[in-house]
């Protein structure tokens, strides 16, 4: 039974509406020739190609979508950071709805900075103070956690929200598929829970993802289901 109602994300939604946010930013940035906002909020690559493209200079560019807000807007659009590479803010927000859940069960969910805690390819975990004393590094491990988990149950998090529109789908569910055969090599019969925290719409390689591991201590998840799972094992 649960203590406590689901929280549900608009996730799709929001990853829309960030996108839009981006675009306005860049917008604003030309139009008020703000040079810091305009840095701060691009694609760097994209906005080189489109000078080679146009053969224009950067500033014959921004002159010109000044003088006209269409091109302003189109611009704006081409060029504005990809908000679906802009995951940590989508995996904060998973976390803390998920912690907000849990913690009326006794559990923390806590997110990690970034590089925080890292499974190493030899099966351990460890933090940036044992990769400097032990000479670790990165290309030894494996993608660093998203999120901790502490107090009734402990464990670790891989977190991610991937659409069809994200372009980089495949790599999120190549992390994911290397994290669960991690888990399923190194910490079959460990007490601790690893979490593959996914909201995604793209239902056949979610599955083929969950059907291939089926170790006890890993779930395999949106935000809702992992809120459920909790509420069902650890009442």
């Amino acid at each position: 039974m649960s203590l406590n109602k689901i929280i549900t994300l608009p996730l799709k939604k929001l990853r829309v509406s960030n996108q839009l946010e981006n675009n306005k930013l860049v917008f604003d940035a030309i139009m008020k020739d703000d040079k810091k906002m305009f840095k701060n909020n691009i694609n760097p690559k994209e906005l080189e190609r489109t000078l080679m493209d146009l053969n224009f200079s950067h500033e014959k560019l921004l002159r010109e979508c000044q003088e006209d807000p269409i091109k302003c807007a189109l611009l704006s659009r081409l060029i504005s950071k990809n908000a679906s590479r802009q995951g940590s803010k989508v995996e904060k927000l998973q976390l803390n709805t998920c912690n907000t859940f849990s913690k009326h069960y006794g559990i923390t969910i806590e997110k990690l900075s970034a590089n925080a805690y890292r499974p190493t390819k030899a099966g351990i975990i460890v933090d940036k103070k044992c990769m400097k004393e032990h000479s670790i590094q990165k290309h030894e491990c494996l993608k660093s956690f998203d999120g901790k988990i502490s107090g009734k149950i402990s464990g670790w998090i891989f977190a991610k929200a991937v659409y069809a529109s994200g372009g980089h789908q495949d790599n999120v569910f190549e992390e994911a598929d290397i994290f669960c055969k991690w888990v399923s090599t190194f910490k079959p019969n460990s007490k601790e829970l690893f979490v593959v925290l996914i909201d995604t719409d793209l239902t056949e390689k979610f599955t083929m993802l969950k059907e291939k591991y089926c170790n006890e201590n890993l779930f395999i998840g949106g935000h809702v289901s992992f809120q459920q799972f909790i509420s069902d094992k650890y009442v």
